[in-house]
Order: C-alpha cells, then sequence, then structure tokens
C-alpha cells in the first residue's frame, strides 16, 4: 500500500474520526485504521450524551441519529430509596452509536480523510526514538505506513501506547460492563432515564435504564467483580424496583466492554506521537462517560498535529502543547470526579442509602436544576457550593467517606 499522509489515526471510533475531522479541515493529509469491518461495530455504549457538550463542540446531530431527549433523572439507592432531578428542557439525549460513530466518519470523509477497514494497527515504527509510522495487518499482509505523526484512538486496549513507553491505564479502576437493548420496559416514562446503585447488583459502580420513544430501551452496568451478564440478568429480574419493569423484557442485542474510572494517564505524547480518549483514561470517573470528554480531548488533537503538520515541528516539546491544553480544559474537572470516584468506593450501601435521605432532605434536587453541564462536573460543583443544599450533603458525603 502507497500512501501519503501527515497524520495517522488508529481508530475510527469517534475521537479517531473526530481528531481526523479537525486535522484535515485544517490542512493535514489524514488517513484512519479500523481493525473490524464496519465503523461503529461493534457499539460500546449507551450514546448517552449531554446536549450542552454536543453544542461546545460544534456537532449538530441529524435527528435520524437521536433516539431520545431527557429532561429528567431518577437515581434509586441500595434499598430503593428514590432521589430525582427535573429540569424544565431536555439536557441529554440517547443516539444510535453506530450512526453517530458513521456520522462523524463520513464527515471526516467529506474533507477528505481515507478511511481503510479491516486494517490493525499491530505496532509503530520508530527511528531515533520518534514515531514515524505505523505496522498494519490487512489482507493478510504486514505493511509499515510512514507518516508524519500518528494519533492513538484504539480504546481502551492500550497495546500501541505501550510502544512508546507511556504509562498505561490504571487496570484497578477499570470496571467490567455489559449493555443491552431489549424490546420492552414497563412503568418507565420517555423522558426519564434512571440509574440504580447497589453493590449487589453493580458492585463499584450503578447500573442504568435509557428508554426509546418507540417503548425498548437500553439498560446495563458495570462492576467491579463477578460476571456483567450475570449481574444484569440478577438486576433484570430480582431487583425489587427494575425487576418489575424489565422481568419480562427480552434481551434484543448485548455488547461488552471496559470501562476506565481511573482518570488521565499521566503522560499523552511523546515525539511524533498523540494518544486520545479512552486509551488515555479521558473519562468521567464518576459515570463513566467518555464521549463528550473524549472529543474535547480529540479536537485539540486535530488542531495541535495540524499546526505541527504546517510548522513541520513533531518534536516532544512541540506536542507537549496538546497535553497542556486539554489539561487546562478538562484538568480540574477530572481532578474533582476522581475524588468523588475514590470516595464514592469507600461508601458501603447503608452509607450510600443515608447520602440519599440526605439529599432528599435537604432538597438537594431543588440546587442541581441550575447544573445543565453535566460533563464538567468540578466546576459545577464550585458554582453549586454556595448553595447550603449542596454544601451540607458534600459535607455528608466526605463524613461518611471517611468514618
Amino acid at each position: 500500500m502507497s500512501l501519503e499522509s501527515d497524520v495517522v489515526v488508529i481508530g475510527a471510533g469517534p475521537c479517531g474520526s473526530f481528531s481526523a475531522l479537525t486535522a484535515s479541515r485544517l490542512g493535514a493529509k489524514v488517513v484512519v485504521f479500523e481493525e473490524h469491518s464496519e465503523v461503529g461495530v461493534p457499539s460500546h455504549c449507551a450514546g448517552h450524551l449531554s446536549l450542552t457538550g454536543l453544542e461546545r463542540l460544534g456537532l449538530k446531530l441529524p435527528p435520524s441519529l437521536v433516539e431520545n431527549s431527557f429532561k429528567r433523572a431518577v437515581f434509586f439507592s441500595p434499598s430503593s430509596k428514590r432521589f430525582s432531578v427535573s429540569f424544565p428542557s431536555p439536557v441529554t439525549c440517547a443516539v444510535d452509536r453506530v450512526l453517530f460513530d458513521r456520522h462523524l466518519a463520513d464527515a471526516a470523509t467529506r474533507k477528505g480523510v481515507r478511511y481503510f477497514l479491516n486494517s490493525r494497527v499491530k505496532s509503530l515504527v520508530s527511528e531515533h526514538n520518534a514515531v514515524k509510522g505505523v505496522v498494519i495487518r490487512r489482507k493478510e499482509k504486514t505493511e509499515k505506513i510512514q507518516s508524519r505523526i500518528v494519533i492513538d484512538a484504539e480504546g481502551v486496549t492500550s497495546t500501541i501506547l505501550k510502544n512508546v513507553g507511556l504509562a498505561p491505564l490504571n487496570r484497578e479502576m477499570l470496571v467490567k460492563a455489559v449493555s443491552a437493548e431489549v424490546d420492552y420496559v414497563r412503568d418507565v416514562e420517555t423522558d426519564c432515564v434512571e440509574a440504580y446503585f447497589g453493590n449487589t447488583f453493580a458492585d463499584g459502580f450503578y447500573a442504568w435504564v435509557i428508554p426509546k420513544h418507540d417503548g425498548t430501551a437500553k439498560i446495563g452496568l458495570a462492576t467491579r467483580h463477578g460476571n456483567p451478564e450475570q449481574c444484569l440478568q440478577h438486576f433484570m429480574h430480582k431487583h425489587k424496583i427494575a425487576g418489575s419493569k424489565l422481568g419480562k423484557s427480552r434481551i434484543l442485542r448485548l455488547s461488552y466492554h471496559a470501562i476506565t474510572l481511573g482518570g488521565p494517564i499521566s503522560k499523552t505524547y511523546t515525539d511524533g506521537f498523540l494518544a486520545v480518549g479512552d486509551v488515555t483514561s479521558q473519562v468521567k470517573p464518576t459515570t463513566g462517560g467518555g464521549v463528550v470528554m473524549g472529543l474535547t480531548c480529540a479536537k485539540i488533537a486535530g488542531e495541535v498535529a495540524a499546526r505541527a503538520v504546517k510548522e513541520g515541528d513533531f518534536s516532544e516539546e512541540f506536542l507537549r502543547l496538546y497535553e497542556t491544553r486539554w489539561r487546562e480544559k478538562i484538568g480540574f474537572d477530572m481532578k474533582a470526579m476522581l475524588f468523588a470516584r475514590k470516595l464514592l468506593h469507600r461508601l458501603s450501601d447503608r452509607e450510600i442509602d443515608k447520602l440519599f435521605s440526605v439529599a432528599a432532605k435537604l432538597r438537594l434536587d431543588e440546587a442541581l436544576v441550575q447544573v445543565k453541564d453535566i460533563d464538567f462536573q468540578g466546576n459545577a460543583l464550585l458554582r453549586l457550593a454556595k448553595s447550603p443544599s449542596t454544601a451540607a450533603t458534600l459535607a455528608y458525603f466526605f463524613f461518611s467517606a471517611f468514618t
């Protein structure tokens, strides 16, 4: 294969395509290598995204991609205590992840990005400790592809990241997730998402129910221990509340994936190389959402890569600009969310139940209505801390975790 490219992107997920699109818009020649035969397949998450996050990224989605929008959320404690938040207008939406991924890839293709499917990147090409391309496996042949810079958006596998000596993901903070689509869900309002906490069903994380307009739903959970599919079946049939909603549901599709909750790795660049998205754990440690945060960093990666091409500088010193910029953008929020995640890991089911009771008693829901940006949670908490109910709830949260 003879390819002339400035930038090689590994992976055609949202972060790979968005970084490729951004770099190509700014004049760089870009190719994307994807190991699977189709963009977006297999789908790895429920596609529950914030509307402000999409707007901030300049992404106006076609209606065909959006499965539903939500202005309410209901949270259930381990003993089924209920806490809800209602907004005057929708704040989140559910998208078809396969179509969403393809939408970004199609946009990149229209800007000149070339995609090669069934093309697995096996390793990097290095010269004098600088990345100069990739080695791919395609059509049972191994080929060397030269480039000026490589953007690694491979996901949580981290196989390529190890080639450049960057610190891998914190495996101790990985949870195993399962996502499913079911044909039927009972007694769930279509404008409301539901989250269920409790170590009996979702050890160290939570379960979710995301309804669609047609009466079907996306459901799933993540757990630190045990088989996630068995946990999901247990949740669907044995949970006091969810069992009545899902006990007769039939699973139409099932997928598995890991979620990294450990916060970003310590370094995401080196000579001729940038890493973005799940591979770097640019994922919200609180909820496990990685699309908006990852796309935020992917846009910066594409901009810095294009600038490096224009200036002919692919040194580690120059590419440090990528990390400087994304940490300025999301670094504080990531640290705050990681701190909250570590506190959550310390709480027993009994303590989480008490936290729900305190939040309800102090009318925390009234304060949370002021927050429509669910991605930048650290800064949102700073603004909300002026509210007595928020401050008291946070104080109780910290006290519970350390006693």
